[in-house]
């Protein structure tokens, strides 16, 4: 059984500060909770197959309250609702006696066929979490035959480039295929390296025309189900033992990040759109440069 080394009260009271100030990035800006914590906490000798649950168990409960706390405040949309069927039209004519009952029945039918209605922003997030899981099973198939140190560098470079181009808003089309590909590219990398998922969906979305609130939102909700599945994938095929120490640090990793999610949702909610989104691209530059940094310091 692999241990996590046994800490005193005020190591897991630093835990959990360290993670208040990670998520609050990471619910603000659209990532770096595992990529600044991670490192961050190998320093402390906590062993990697007990880390890494224990950042995704975090993230599960912080991306699904930030994804709520999001639509709450009106920062994007993830309504799901049954359309119920009404009753059919009653007739109605023209001054010249002309029926239009035949028009307003159509239009009737057509809408009984929809039996929910999603928002774009829920339409997206699926999108994204599913391309997540395909990207994130199919990458493990092939992680052990790519170089560690290259394909950790050539992530910290693209995290970069998506940060330099939100920075000065270059802005392509949307288009389904665009946020699919954006999708399956991050989902891809985080199997293969361990990070650079949020910050890679987040600015893609907003470099294909998407509100950078509604961007925000939506990493959110997308990475905690890819974070559900990576989970289960990774204490199946791992095997490790969950110790008391374990949930000790996930306890006090849980509650530092969870204060920190309603600051982060209203951040988004009172930052001026026209400053938010070469803040997200600057703060997303840093975390390609932090990338870097750790690949070659660590």
């Amino acid at each position: 059984m692999v241990e996590v080394i046994s800490f005193t009260i005020g190591f897991y009271v630093l835990f959990g500060v360290l993670a208040l100030v990670c998520e609050y990035v990471d619910s603000a800006m659209g990532g770096g909770y595992g990529t600044i914590l991670v490192p961050v906490l190998l320093g402390f000798n906590i062993d990697r197959a007990l880390l890494v649950p224990a950042i995704l168990f975090t993230e599960i409960w912080t991306g699904f309250g930030s994804a709520i706390l999001h639509h709450v405040v009106g920062n994007a949309n993830f309504r799901l609702r049954y359309l119920s069927k009404d009753k059919k039209p009653s007739r109605k004519f023209f001054a010249d006696g002309g029926s239009i009952a035949k028009i307003e029945e159509s239009a009737h039918e057509k809408k009984n066929k929809r039996i929910f209605e999603i928002s774009d922003d829920l339409k997206i997030s699926g999108v994204l979490a599913l391309l997540g899981i395909v990207g994130g099973v199919v990458s493990a198939t092939v992680a052990l035959s790519i170089n560690e140190i290259a394909f950790k560098t050539y992530i910290g470079v693209l995290v970069m480039l998506m940060g330099f181009l939100v920075f000065f808003k270059l802005k392509w089309k949307f288009s389904w295929w665009k946020i699919s590909g954006i999708g399956l590219l991050a989902a891809f990398n985080k199997g293969l390296s361990g990070g650079g998922y949020g910050p890679l969906i987040s600015s893609g979305q907003m470099i294909v025309d998407r509100n950078p609130r509604q961007a925000v939102a939506s990493t959110s909700l997308s990475e905690a189900v890819v974070c559900v599945v990576s989970l289960i994938i990774y204490m199946t095929i791992g095997g490790s033992v969950l110790s008391m120490n374990f949930w000790f640090l996930v306890i006090a990793l849980l509650i530092g990040a969870l204060i920190s999610v309603p600051l982060a949702v209203y951040t988004v909610k009172y930052i001026p759109i026209g400053k938010m989104q070469p803040i997200i691209g600057f703060v997303t530059m840093l975390l390609g440069v932090f990338t870097l940094a750790k690949t070659f310091a660590f």
